[in-house]
Parts: structure tokens; C-alpha cells; sequence
């Protein structure tokens, strides 16, 4: 609650609820190389000026 902007508890349980669940606690390995693979397709449009690597910290 303390970055809910004084939202009332019951509406701070449901927005939680609705983006806090077991794909977002733990997308597996797919998550990583779908970001990977965003970010070297805006490395090479010239979107980002320098290749990133993801690294996933378990």
C-alpha cells in the first residue's frame, strides 16, 4: 500500500490481483528471449544505439 496513491484497499487487491499472477511471478525462459529478441530488432532498425544483453538474475 504504500505506493497505492491512497487508493482504497479493496481497488489497490483487485489492480494487484489483475497484474500480479503466476505468468508475470514466472514467465520461464521464453520471457528473456522474447525481450532479447526485442531489443536486437531495435538494434538493428537504429532504434537503440548499442547491442544489449538481457541478463536474467535468478
Amino acid at each position: 500500500m504504500q505506493f497505492a496513491r491512497d487508493l482504497d484497499p479493496s481497488l489497490a487487491d483487485q489492480f494487484v490481483g489483475m497484474y500480479v499472477n503466476h505468468h508475470t511471478q514466472d514467465g520461464g525462459d521464453i520471457v528473456p528471449l522474447a525481450a532479447q529478441k526485442l531489443l536486437d530488432l531495435g538494434y538493428e532498425a537504429g532504434l537503440i544505439p548499442h547491442k544489449t544483453i538481457i541478463e536474467v538474475l535468478r
